[in-house]
């Protein structure tokens, strides 16, 4: 705590709060810190620029290795982190943008890089928020439409449709 700030923060969304470290920034805001895997570095920076207590944005080392790998932000002010931004290779570009659309800690929409060349090839929904993958779309000629998209359509885990983007990726379109 510090000037009286004492912020709740759950930092790996599991519900409750856990213990941060908060430093003024001299003009209202604050950052706050967080150890998860207790080895003395910060695995979670994040920025209360108002000192409201409401974290605007943080970044995340999910894998605990010194270096962040996700840029989290709250695109709509009320207090939810929803929008990422993923370096997952940890090269500095980002490969992969996402969506908490549902405000329950997990991104259930992403876009993402999979070769890691700087374009989308793959993209990834659960359409009923239960953490199973049920739109999964490529574009394996990167050329920004999706080739071949399979869904679930009835949550049972099996894709059960195609759709191809164009003549040319359908094996079932007259050549």
């Amino acid at each position: 705590m510090s000037d009286g700030y004492d912020p709740n923060v759950d930092v790996d969304g599991d519900g409750t709060w856990d213990d941060v470290h908060t430093e003024s920034d001299g003009h209202g805001g604050y950052t706050i810190t967080a150890d998860m895997n207790n080895d003395g570095v910060a695995d979670f920076e994040g920025y209360d620029k108002d000192g409201d207590g409401v974290v605007e944005n943080a970044y995340y080392d999910t894998d605990y290795d010194g270096k962040h790998d996700e840029h989290w932000a709250d695109e709509d002010g009320d207090g939810w982190l929803t929008a990422v931004s993923m370096d997952r290779n940890e090269d500095g570009a980002v490969d992969g943008v996402g969506k908490d659309r549902n405000e329950d800690g997990a991104v259930d929409v992403a876009t993402l890089d999979n070769n890691y060349n700087g374009k989308a090839d793959t993209h990834v929904r659960d359409d009923n928020y239960d953490g199973y993958v049920d739109t999964y779309a490529t574009d394996p000629d990167e050329d920004g439409a999706w080739d071949k998209t399979v869904s679930d359509t009835d949550f049972d885990r099996d894709f059960d449709t195609v759709h191809y983007g164009d003549a040319d990726t359908n094996p079932l379109a007259a050549k």
